[in-house]
């Protein structure tokens, strides 16, 4: 049988949170997670994902189910990201892993093609490599253009946007919080 409170103190105290730190992270009270981890009280499946969202882990860790070791894409399976962007196609290098902390994404950026009007902005840090093309961000009033080779880190919280500068498409490497 899974214990799960113990699992849940094993990683909380790896994570080197006090129950108030992850009480204040999961919105639960310090109360119940110290008597889910005490095994007094019996956690519903949406407690639990909120605990391993806090932690930082999957649902299926706490339940101590394996865990997926590695996920392949080929090329020809890679699946598209819906998108309501025109001309722009996303295409997932790695989904299908439970808890996934990041969504690593190709992308083709036809001419003229945008983020928007409105900034991006989000909690997750966002990732971006210039495989072929030329890529325009605006973050906080500046304007830089990213080139073959060039990359952005983007902290979250940092409103931005984007435009293929190109005349061409451009391909990017993005990667971006889940």
């Amino acid at each position: 049988m899974i214990d799960v409170g113990k699992r849940i103190k094993s990683v909380r105290k790896r994570r080197g949170l006090t129950l108030q730190e992850l009480s204040e992270k999961s919105g639960m009270s310090a109360t119940a997670i110290s008597a889910i981890e005490r095994n007094v009280s019996s956690p519903t499946v949406n407690t639990l994902a909120s605990i391993g969202k806090a932690l930082g882990e999957s649902l299926s860790l706490l339940l101590g189910e394996t865990e997926t070791e590695y996920i392949l894409t080929r090329a020809s399976a890679r699946e598209p990201v819906a998108t309501d962007l025109r001309n722009v196609d996303f295409r997932s290098l790695g989904s299908g892993v439970p808890g996934q902390r990041f969504r690593p994404l190709l992308c083709k950026l036809q001419p003229g093609s945008a983020s928007g009007e409105d900034y991006v902005n989000h909690q997750g840090d966002d990732f971006f490599f210039v495989i072929r093309g030329t890529l325009e961000v605006e973050l906080n009033g500046t304007t830089l253009l990213l080139e073959e080779g060039d990359s952005l880190y983007c902290r979250g919280n940092t409103p931005y946007r984007w435009k293929n500068a190109a005349e061409g498409d451009t391909h990017l490497l993005v990667v971006a919080a889940a």
